[in-house]
């Protein structure tokens, strides 16, 4: 008897994995490091002058949202490689929060009903900034 309650409760958590995604632990921890580079890349915002595609649609269209944050930083990355005046620390953050996006875009479920890309505002960067670094805080809660 004791037998079939573990295999049980061991089901039950495998399927709750499988249904869910990864482990609450394995997407906080990307969150918290995306949360981290992307203050290291608020300190040089000044010289970023780029206008980039900002969601507005939140928590109903996660995956949405970070594929669409995930493609803008795609595009910042690519125009800060060829400027001058852009460290390369700040290029290093760009492309670990490519990394974590992607990675963390992976863990979660795609939604449905969602806009495009390209349907959002585009805003200037340090707004870009403010609104993915909120929306990843808000994913922490």
């Amino acid at each position: 008897m004791c037998k079939v309650l573990i295999f049980s409760c061991l089901s039950v958590v495998m399927l709750m994995t499988t249904a869910y995604g990864a482990p609450l632990s394995e997407k906080n921890d990307t969150l918290t490091t995306l949360i981290k580079d992307l203050e290291n890349l608020g300190t040089s915002m000044k010289k970023i002058n780029l206008e980039l595609y900002t969601p507005n649609e939140k928590q109903e269209c996660s995956w949405q949202t970070l594929q669409c944050y995930l493609k803008e930083i795609v595009t910042l990355e690519n125009e800060i490689e060829d400027e001058d005046e852009i460290e390369d620390e700040n290029v290093f953050s760009v492309r670990n929060i490519e990394k974590n996006l992607q990675k963390h875009t992976d863990l979660i479920p795609p939604g449905t009903g969602c806009k495009i890309c390209e349907a959002n505002d585009k805003k200037e960067f340090p707004e870009f900034h403010r609104e993915l670094t909120n929306f990843l805080r808000s994913m922490l809660k």
